[in-house]
């Protein structure tokens, strides 16, 4: 994995996963946009640009421990 961006428009609490994930992986590429071009998956649910592939969740938690595990598989 090299590249993780959360969008800023996202309204579902992406911030803290954001955060959480930039301190703990200080190695990768992780930031916010002001707009990621996926409007319709924003306003829906928590979300993040993996690699240019969308991953979706149900909570921003959620979305932090799907990101943490794919790191983690893929630094192995």
């Amino acid at each position: 994995m090299h590249k993780v961006y959360f969008c800023k428009e996202n309204e579902f609490k992406t911030k803290k996963a954001y955060k959480t994930l930039k301190e703990k992986y200080p190695n990768l590429i992780i930031k916010r946009k002001g707009c990621l071009g996926k409007c319709k998956t924003c306003k829906s649910c928590p979300f993040s640009v993996v690699d240019g592939k969308v991953l979706e969740s149900e909570t921003g938690k959620e979305l932090y421990k799907k990101l943490n595990k794919r790191i983690l598989k893929q630094s192995v």
